[in-house]
């Protein structure tokens, strides 16, 4: 197990080395007059360096005035070091920045998963155990409704119900006009009340494709010989669908759930717009349209980070759920 994961961590390693290769070419073949108008931008505020200076800066910073890879080398060995320089759009670190919304978009992101698992997996394994019958037709619908729902209507008509019509909860952002003359606890419970319709936003829209997926692979195991031989030795039915049948069923949901890694922390940038939750998503969308080019290179090389570290916690629950995989 010890030589396995090692080898997957060299294996990412290399991995991660041409993706940031990639990022960093995808940078250098962006017209550079758009570092001399963001240094002319810069020379022109009060008390700024002059424009040459500025110039140089940006261009220093990430290597621009060296070649192709001696520049990918440059800007590799300050990434190492977590120097990514400053945010042009926030004018602060980008770790700085970073590490003052990320915490929303977990939040965000954490709570919407803790309800999908609980809603999709044993809905799912319903809908297995009663084939064919009202409920398993009326799981399926809510499932296709799900998957066939853009996030994007599903948080309009969210918000045109419960805060146009309703008017029981906040538009947009994460705290209320009388945030800051709340005691701690009611703070809390304030951003707590401005996240419910971004939750049940991500809940809703993803918890189809988890129940068509525990449905199908719940299916496929209780049709096994070895669950008709536990029935057929009189083993209660409650004992053999949770405790044969649906571990079973964990191990290509595991596939799944290592994906979510990066969503947890990578941040939803459609849902976290519409309701301008300052979170990493909406930030890095913002950092995008007003090409603020440490930022968004940041967030590509943390994203791809998040899937390899993903992929890696997924093979080692592999080992921890089935013990074939560690004979194999």
């Amino acid at each position: 197990m010890k030589k396995f994961v090692v080898k997957r961590v060299l294996l990412s390693i290399v991995i991660l080395f041409f993706v940031s290769m990639i990022i960093y070419g995808i940078m250098r073949c962006m017209p550079s007059s758009f570092v001399e108008n963001k240094a002319l931008e810069l020379s022109q505020k009060p008390g700024a360096k002059s424009y040459q200076e500025w110039l140089d800066q940006l261009n220093s910073s990430y290597g621009l005035d060296e070649g192709i890879v001696q520049g990918y080398f440059t800007w590799a060995g300050k990434a190492v070091r977590f120097e990514f320089g400053d945010s042009w759009l926030f004018n602060q670190p980008v770790l700085e920045k970073f590490s003052s919304v990320i915490w929303y978009s977990f939040a965000l992101s954490l709570s919407a998963f803790i309800l999908e698992m609980l809603i999709a997996i044993p809905l799912g394994v319903i809908a297995a155990k009663k084939q064919y019958s009202g409920a398993d037709y009326a799981i399926t619908v809510l499932a296709l409704i799900g998957i066939s729902l853009p996030s994007f209507f599903f948080a309009t008509i969210l918000k045109w119900i419960f805060s146009v019509k309703l008017g029981w909860l906040d538009l947009y952002g994460i705290v209320g006009r009388m945030h800051d003359q709340l005691s701690p606890v009611g703070q809390v419970l304030d951003m707590a009340q401005h996240l419910i319709l971004p939750v049940i936003t991500l809940t809703i829209v993803s918890i189809g494709s988890m129940m068509r997926y525990v449905r199908t692979n719940m299916l496929e195991v209780l049709n096994s010989d070895y669950i008709r031989t536990a029935r057929a030795k009189g083993l209660p039915e409650r004992r053999v669908v949770n405790h044969h049948a649906f571990r079973n069923t964990l191990i290509p949901i595991i596939t799944l759930l290592g994906g979510t890694l990066p969503s947890l922390f990578g941040g939803a940038m459609i849902t976290e717009t519409l309701f301008q939750i300052p979170g990493i998503g909406y930030t890095s969308y913002t950092c995008i349209t007003q090409g603020d080019i440490p930022f968004v290179m940041f967030y590509m090389l943390f994203s791809a980070v998040l899937i390899l570290v993903g992929n890696l916690i997924a093979d080692i629950l592999y080992a921890v759920v089935d013990p074939r995989v560690r004979v194999n």
